[in-house]
């Protein structure tokens, strides 16, 4: 499995590395969240636009990327909007979607795009393109906030991931039981033996703790810890998960 250089950091190499979501609702707030990161061990952040107010007016990502981007300093950031659909906060429809991902790709001041693998063909094939044109890496994602599928499927979405020209594939399920998550690492460590790009995996809710933790044994280069409001069920603190990242890292 091939490495991503991003800015400081390789992912696909060593211990996973720490993303922190940024998920206030206003730029004041956003730009305190941002801040507080420095007493964290985050290796990333990455804003979560869907939970900005009035996020698709004209103008309005360029009124706070760029003080996010000085912000953060060398710190890589993800810019995602993450759909309704998926377990965001607001919908979007397919222009609009299409036309946040471009302002972020376009605007100098992120290092990785996620796009939703059920977006439209002809948009992930577009954003993919103007990425890798602009030196922005791709996060290709889905998510169930529901259930977990079962392998096979789990591998097929990792596999058309890669195909599409994603950088990182990335998967979050929900588990019902504790077979569910057996489902989604052994899943994980399959793609890391089959795919060429890096991949990042987790069961969600306490259930699926485990998967936030174990991703250097299993093949996951990334996971999301909070520094005050999680984005998802079952994040912990990132000092916590840095502890935990550390000792299992240490003794194998």
């Amino acid at each position: 499995m091939n490495f991503v250089p991003v800015r400081n950091l390789r992912l696909g190499e060593g211990t996973p590395k720490i993303c922190i979501p940024l998920v206030s609702p206003s730029d004041e707030a956003l730009f305190e969240e941002a801040k507080a990161l420095s007493s964290y061990p985050a290796d990333l952040a990455e804003w979560r636009a869907d939970y900005m107010e009035d996020i698709f007016r004209e103008g309005r990502l360029h009124e706070i990327l760029p003080r996010l981007r000085e912000i953060l300093g060398n710190t890589p950031l993800i810019f995602t909007f993450r759909t309704t659909r998926e377990g965001g906060q607001q919908p979007a429809s397919p222009d609009q979607y299409k036309k946040l991902a471009e302002d972020a790709i376009l605007s100098g001041c992120i290092d990785l795009a996620d796009i939703e693998l059920f977006s439209q063909p002809d948009s992930i094939k577009e954003l993919t393109a103007l990425a890798k044109e602009n030196g922005v890496k791709t996060i290709f994602s889905s998510h169930d906030f529901y259930s977990t599928p079962s392998c096979g499927e789990l591998l097929s979405r990792l596999r058309q991931m890669e195909k599409l020209g994603a950088d990182i594939a990335k998967i979050a399920v929900m588990p019902r039981c504790p077979e569910d998550v057996l489902i989604l690492l052994t899943a994980t460590v399959t793609a890391r033996r089959q795919l060429s790009c890096p991949v990042v995996t987790m069961a969600m809710a306490g259930t699926g703790l485990i998967s936030r933790v174990w991703g250097e044994i299993f093949g996951s280069c990334l996971t999301f810890g909070t520094a005050d409001r999680a984005s998802a069920p079952g994040q912990i603190d990132a000092r916590e998960l840095k502890c935990v990242l550390d000792i299992l890292h240490n003794n194998l």
